[in-house]
C-alpha cells in the first residue's frame, strides 16, 4: 500500500495514456490510486452531482475529462490562468497543459483496508461497490500536478445516498425524482492554487448541476478528530509537539478618560478581535498524562453565565461556524473527550483561561500524525498504512463527512 499512494507525476499520467486530456480503461489505471497521505488539501463541499439515467461510465469519464481540459486551455487563451505558479518547482512556474484524467476509486485504495464495523463510536462504515467509490481528477502540467478528490461520505450505518445526504443540500420540489441519477459525492479535497481551485469548482457546477463551497471545520470536529485518533492510534511518546491553536471570538473594548475633555470618560467599541489567537504546545512525552488526568477527573463544568442557559446568546458569543460555540457538550450524547477536559482544567488553574467559553474557538491541530485546521488536513505516513493507520484514516474522513451531514445551510 506504501508504494501505491504516492503522489502521481506527469510522466507517470502520460504513460497511462492520457496525454489527450482522457483517461483510458485498463488495468493499470484500475491499480493505481489518488495521492492521499502526506498530502496537504483543502477542505470543501460539494452537493448531490446529476450525473443523469446513463450514469458517470467510462466513455462519459473520457468526455468530461475532454471538456475540462478544453476550459483550462480556454481560461490560459483568456489569461485567467497566468498567477498559476508552483512554487515547489525550480522555474516556479507549471508550465504548459500536458493532461486530464477523470477516473473512478475505492476509498479502501487510499485509506487502506476498512476496518470491521464492530459497534465502537467511531462513526466508520465498510462500504463495498459503488458506496464507496469517488472521483479523482488530476490536472497534469508540465512542472506540477494537481489533484481533486470527490470522496462518499462515510457513516457508521448502511443508509444509502439518500439518507446521507446533507441537511443543507437544496432538495428538489418534485418528491418522485429518480435519485439514482445522482451521485453523493459531499467531500471535496482539492491539491491546487486558489485560481485553480476556483475554475475547478465552476466547472463542476456546471457540468453536474451541484453547489460547492468551502468547508469550514470547526471546534467540535477538529475535537472529535483528536480524541478518535486517540482511541484509535494512541499518543505517541516521541516526535513533534502537539499544537492547539485557540482563536477567540471576543472584541476588543477601548476605554479613554482624559483630562483634556473634562473628565468625561467615553467608551468604545471595536469590530476587531482583540487577542487574536494561542498556541498550546505540548511535548509529546507530557501527553499520556493528560490524558490520564482527564479519564480520572470529572468533567469540566462552565461557569453560569448567561449563556450557559441561553443558546442564542451563545450563539452570538460563537460566530457563524455551528460548529464552534461548544453547545454540544451540554447534550445528553456528547462524546467523552477526556484528554479536551483535562488540557481544559489545567489551563482554567494556570491562566485562568475557560476554554469552554462561547467565544473561544480550536482552530487548528497539529501533531505528528495529522495536521487539521479550518479549511485544510493532512495526515502523514511513515512507510507502509498499518492497520491503526487505516482505521484511524476511515475515522478521519467519516468525521468528515458527519460534518457535512450535519451541516446547515450558510446563513441559517
Amino acid at each position: 500500500m506504501g508504494s501505491q499512494t504516492r503522489a502521481m507525476t506527469p510522466r507517470d499520467s502520460q504513460a497511462r495514456g492520457a496525454t489527450n486530456g482522457s483517461s483510458n480503461h485498463s488495468d493499470a489505471d484500475d491499480e493505481s490510486v489518488p495521492p492521499f497521505f502526506n498530502t496537504t488539501f483543502s477542505t470543501h463541499r460539494v452537493s448531490p452531482l446529476y450525473v443523469g439515467p446513463r450514469g458517470l461510465t467510462t466513455a462519459r469519464l473520457e468526455q468530461l475529462a475532454h471538456r475540462l481540459r478544453d476550459t483550462l486551455v480556454g481560461d490560459v487563451v483568456r489569461g485567467i490562468q497566468v498567477g498559476l505558479e508552483a512554487t515547489d518547482t525550480p522555474m516556479g512556474q507549471v508550465g504548459p497543459l500536458r493532461a486530464v484524467a477523470i477516473r473512478w476509486f475505492h476509498a479502501q485504495s487510499i485509506l487502506g483496508d476498512a476496518p470491521a464495523d464492530d459497534g465502537s463510536e467511531e462513526g466508520w462504515h465498510k462500504f463495498s461497490g459503488e458506496q464507496g467509490r469517488g472521483l479523482w481528477m488530476e490536472i497534469c502540467h508540465e512542472n506540477a500536478t494537481y489533484v481533486a478528490l470527490l470522496l462518499p461520505g462515510l457513516s457508521s450505518s448502511a443508509d444509502d445516498g439518500a439518507a446521507q445526504q446533507p441537511t443543507w443540500a437544496v432538495q428538489p420540489s418534485n418528491t418522485d425524482v429518480d435519485k439514482s441519477q445522482f451521485a453523493h459525492l459531499p467531500l471535496l479535497l482539492l491539491r491546487m492554487p486558489q485560481a485553480l481551485k476556483t475554475v475547478i469548482g465552476e466547472w463542476l457546477s456546471t457540468a453536474f448541476d451541484c453547489r460547492v463551497s468551502k468547508l469550514a471545520l470547526g471546534t467540535k470536529t477538529l475535537i472529535d478528530v483528536w480524541e478518535g485518533w486517540i482511541r484509535t492510534s494512541g499518543l505517541p511518546s516521541k516526535g513533534p509537539d502537539f499544537v492547539l491553536t485557540v482563536s477567540f471570538n471576543a472584541p476588543a473594548t477601548e476605554s479613554a478618560a482624559s483630562d483634556s475633555d473634562g473628565g468625561l470618560g467615553e467608551s468604545n467599541q471595536s469590530g476587531e478581535p482583540g487577542l487574536r489567537s494561542l498556541e498550546i504546545t505540548i511535548a509529546p512525552a507530557d501527553l499520556r498524562r493528560f490524558l490520564r488526568a482527564g479519564e480520572a477527573g470529572a468533567r469540566e463544568s462552565t461557569a453560569s453565565d448567561a449563556w450557559t442557559s441561553d443558546p442564542r446568546q451563545r450563539r452570538r458569543l460563537a460566530g457563524g461556524n455551528a460548529d464552534d460555540g461548544w453547545g454540544w457538550r451540554t447534550s445528553e450524547d456528547a462524546p467523552k473527550h477526556p484528554f479536551t477536559e483535562a488540557l481544559a482544567r489545567y489551563l482554567h488553574h494556570h491562566l485562568a483561561l475557560d476554554l469552554f467559553h462561547p467565544g473561544a474557538r480550536v482552530v487548528q491541530i497539529s501533531c505528528g500524525a495529522f495536521v487539521l485546521a479550518q479549511s485544510r488536513l493532512k495526515i502523514v505516513k511513515l512507510g507502509h498504512v498499518t492497520s491503526d493507520l487505516a482505521r484511524a484514516a476511515w475515522m478521519f474522513v467519516a468525521q468528515l463527512g458527519a460534518r457535512i451531514r450535519d451541516d446547515a445551510l450558510p446563513g441559517t
